[in-house]
This record gives structure tokens, sequence and C-alpha cells, in this order.
């Protein structure tokens, strides 16, 4: 099958690689669907993401959607020919983490893209059953690959224990952050305001629902939240992986309120005013991917409450990866998501 093999920062390669054999608990999928995600971006310009470095040859991708065409002799749930998406992290399932429910934080998960495990820019991916959910005929290919930073969006919310009436800000109008600004207004939030500093983002987070958009380069984010909200907001989202935008949230989060961070920083360490977190008793709540998440997902796509669609600007085959790359990390064309179809 063919596969797109990163070697090293910017050494994408399009390589003919062994079709996986599937395990009795397993699924064989034909790829239909895969999103570029910003971690995948990492990878490609530095070889690194977060704390995960790649060190051999490593097929990325983490957002798939696709078909089943062979399943295992113990699986029942999902059978060949079902369109499907895929949770892309198969955790162990006996340590404390995953037996309190929390599989998110598994030391031994498996998890696409993510060194050593090779993830679906490719033609096909083997899956746990379990972690493969059929779709509905209303949710497309390309959605079921959003499936999964949609995730990443709930799950944030959860953290920021988003509830009917709060005010939340979203810093970071990338797909991540206008996920999770949908989510937010259908977990009932009163007031949305959102900032980024590229304005066809910002008008995409005020047709997605945002009340309020900022562009960082043009107002001043602090001064424009509490003249909006008045003493600040209840939860902030940062959604950006900037370190500006974490000192902003410390002071336009209101007193008691919970700060959530999502986005993933360039550098491991940088200076906060962490004095923010203790005189105004700030909640400091990191969030790392998700957890028990897809059926909601797919529910709040199947109501309209999240839409999925408008995220999707760029659809490119495998061969033409490299391309879909470089559109993503440049902001090209207005990109807000690239899919790729193997």
């Amino acid at each position: 099958m063919l596969a797109a093999v990163l070697y090293g920062p910017f050494d994408l390669r399009l390589e003919e690689v062994k079709i996986p054999k599937v395990g009795k608990d397993e699924v064989l999928i034909r790829v239909k669907a895969v999103g570029v995600c910003k971690s995948d971006i990492h990878y490609y310009e530095t070889g690194r993401c977060g704390s995960f470095v790649i060190k051999e040859p490593l097929i990325l991708g983490h957002e798939c959607s696709g078909e089943v065409v062979e399943v295992g002799e113990n699986v029942n749930n999902v059978k060949v020919g079902d369109r499907v998406a895929i949770e892309p992290g198969f955790p162990c399932r006996t340590c404390n983490y995953c037996k309190e429910g929390r599989y998110n934080l598994c030391q031994k998960i498996r998890f696409y893209g993510t060194p050593p495990i090779n993830g679906c820019f490719a033609e096909y991916v083997v899956a746990d059953a379990d972690f493969v959910y059929k779709l509905p005929d209303s949710i497309s290919f390309e959605e079921g690959a959003l499936l999964e930073p949609l995730s990443v969006g709930i799950h944030a919310v959860r953290r920021g224990r988003i509830k009917p009436g709060d005010k939340v800000a979203v810093l970071g109008a990338g797909p991540i952050g206008l996920v999770t600004l949908q989510v937010a207004k259908a977990f009932g939030a009163s007031l949305l305001i959102s900032t980024d500093k590229v304005d066809y983002l910002l008008e995409a987070a005020e047709e997605l629902g945002a009340d309020v958009t900022i562009n960082v380069n043009k107002e001043d984010v602090v001064r424009r939240v509490l003249e909006v909200t008045g003493e600040g907001v209840d939860t902030v989202v940062e959604a950006s992986g900037s370190p500006e935008a974490l000192g902003q949230a410390m002071e336009i989060v209101k007193r008691g309120g919970t700060i959530v961070q999502v986005g993933i920083f360039p550098e491991p360490e940088f200076p906060v005013k962490m004095v923010y977190l203790v005189d105004k008793e700030i909640d400091l709540r990191g969030s790392f991917r998700y957890v028990n998440t897809y059926p909601l997902a797919m529910e709040l796509v199947k109501e309209g409450k999240v839409k999925l669609k408008p995220l999707v600007t760029h659809v490119l085959p495998l061969t033409e990866i490299k391309r879909g790359f470089e559109i993503a990390r440049k902001k090209l064309n207005k990109v807000i998501k690239v899919v790729i179809r193997p």
C-alpha cells in the first residue's frame, strides 16, 4: 500500500509499505479521509511535538475515517463494508488510569502518528475494534475524520466545567478553537468570545457562533474582554499554544474562574505571571486528547449543534500530501482544515 513516511523535518516521502495484518480483536480499514492536524505540522517542521520526538521513520496522521475491509475472529461490533470513524488511541485497559476511566492518560497507549506508532496517512490501517465507531449515513467521511478534533473540544469543555449561562473565551480560532467554540455553545455558554491573529478565521468563528471576535494584532484583548464582560469570563480555553495567549488568559478570567490549556506550546519553558493564579484563585487545568467522547461527538454533528463541513477547506489525494502540509503550515488560500483522501 502507499503511505506518507516522515524521515525528519520536511522530509516526507511517499513509499510502498506492507498492509498491516489483522489480529483477532482488530479490524482492517481502507482509509477514506485523514485530517492534517497541527501536531502533524509540528512533527513535519521540527521532528517533534511537545515531549514526543521522532527517532525513526514514521507514518503520521490520526484524524481518520474509512471503510471496514476485514475483521478479526472476535469482532462483532462492526462488519465488512461499514463506514467508520476511528478513535486513534488504544490504551492498555488494565492500568489504574484506564480502570478509572481516564484512559487518555494511559502510559502504554498506542496512538496513531505518535512515535513509535505509525498513523493513518496510508491506504490501510489496523485498529482495535472497540475503538471503531459506525458512522451514520448523514455524516460524511470528512466529517468522520474530524470527530477526532471535535473530541478534543468536547474534552476541553468538560475540563472547563462549562455550564449554561457561562461566559467563555476561546483563544485561537484554528480547527480546535472553532470546534471548542461550538461545543461550549452546545453546553449552554451564554457569551462566546473568540480571538486570533487571522481575520478569515475570526469570520469563521463568528459564523459558527462567536458573539465577540477580537484580532489580537489590532486590539487589546484584555481591555476588550473586560469591556464586554465587566469582571472577566468564567472559563478561558487556550487553544493556540501561544505563551502570550496564556498570559492574556490569566488576566481575562474572572476571580475564581478556570483556564483550560489545550494548545501545545512551541517551547517547554517560558515566563508567565503566576501571581494571578494565587491572587484570583484560578483553576489552571491541562487538557490532553480526550476520553469517552466519540458517541457524543457523533450526536452533536447529527443534531446540527456542531458543524464540521465549514472547516474542511481543502481536500487532496495522498499523492499531494506534501502540498497539503505546506498549505496548512503557511495558512494559504484561507485554509482551515486540510483533509487527505488516500
